[in-house]
């Protein structure tokens, strides 16, 4: 922008100093952008951002064409960029040839490193335009001139030589300068730091092996969440959407509560969980079959998949599998003492999924 706002200029003033007939005088060059030499870094988690020639055509884009790097230029530019809690965090940091830092700034976003890259660029651009705005080095100190003395005379008997001076103490060691802040003020986009959050969530789960048939309902969570790992107590309540169990009218809900504890990384999550519920069977006809609660309980495990909606709410999907430990079983004759066939008996394996958001506070 400012090299177009220039060139306006310029063609406005040779027009009007045509018109006029005045013998213009040759104007003092415009400055060229400053060149660095570049090192871009893709660290952890960054693999598949974009790459270095990616990074130097969008600087040279946001120049107008300029390409700002030069392998031999005194000054080091460092652009680095990874992951860190879960969201990708970019820096850029420029030096001069004695090391010292000169300039600073950083970025962060989600998930979006085409983007970050870019900003990353533009933030480059914006520094090298006006090479006039840098802060220049520390001057070095200016050396004494050397004195001419005059020729000593070679020492003789007669004339002893001076004693020497005693030797200067050493100097403090140097510190190197401090970095300076940025000269500009860029677009950051500063991601939350990650700390304990109290977490809710509301959703609804279909599970086969809880009872007879598909079962179905909703499920209602609370719990505590931490930056790696969380653990939650979750209620749900399911009903069979089978009305008939072995050609006796039936109908059979599970009401189980679960405590899950999990490992969180990034947009995934995995999970051991133990469950403790009741099973309740209410026949129809026959009248004597069993419509008595029976107890369950299991052990399993969980996977699923998170999707952030916004910083406090996030839709979630899981799959569970669960080993009952204690199933039990729904028979015709429950008092009967002779041994009889169930109507329906839990499998060794039990299988859920669920769809939910959860909340967080």
């Amino acid at each position: 922008m400012k090299r177009a706002a220039r060139a306006a200029l310029a063609s406005m003033a040779a027009g009007a100093i045509s018109v006029a007939g005045i013998t213009p005088v040759q104007a003092e060059p415009t400055p060229t952008p400053l060149q660095v030499r570049l090192e871009f870094i893709r660290g952890p988690g960054a693999e598949d951002c974009p790459d270095e020639p990616f990074l130097r055509a969008e600087s040279a884009r946001a120049m107008g064409g300029v390409d700002p790097y030069d392998a031999e230029a005194p000054f080091t530019m460092t652009a680095s960029i990874e992951r860190r809690h879960g969201k990708l965090a970019a820096s850029l940091f420029l030096r001069d040839g004695d090391g010292h830092g000169r300039w600073a700034d950083g970025f962060s976003a989600r998930d979006d490193c085409k983007v970050l890259v870019t900003a990353m660029a533009v933030s480059i651009a914006l520094l090298l335009d006006d090479a006039a705005e840098l802060p220049a080095p520390p001057a070095a100190p200016a050396r004494p001139a050397e004195q001419t003395m005059p020729p000593e005379e070679p020492c003789s008997p007669e004339r002893p030589c001076p004693p020497k001076p005693a030797p200067a103490p050493p100097s403090p060691p140097r510190t190197a300068s401090p970095v300076r802040a940025p000269l500009r003020s860029s677009a950051v986009l500063r991601a939350p730091a990650e700390r304990f959050r109290w977490v809710a969530g509301l959703g609804a789960v279909a599970g086969l092996g809880l009872t007879p048939g598909i079962a179905a309902g909703p499920a209602l969570s609370a719990g505590a969440r931490w930056p790696a790992w969380s653990v939650v107590l979750e209620v749900r309540g399911l009903a069979a959407l089978s009305g008939n169990v072995d050609a006796v009218a039936m109908s059979v809900s599970t009401l189980t509560t679960n405590v899950v504890f999990c490992l969180d990384r990034r947009s995934l999550f995995a999970c051991g969980l133990a469950e403790l519920g009741v099973r309740h069977a209410v026949a129809a006809v026959p009248f004597n079959t069993t419509s008595r609660l029976n107890l369950r309980a299991g052990f399993g495990a969980r996977a699923g998949i998170e999707w952030p909606l916004s910083d406090n709410l996030s839709a979630r999907a899981h799959a569970d599998v669960v080993h009952p430990v204690a199933a039990g079983a729904i028979l015709r004759q429950p008092g009967d003492p002779e041994p009889e066939r169930p109507v329906w008996s839990a499998p060794a394996v039990a299988v859920a999924i669920g769809v939910g958001l959860q909340a967080s506070f």
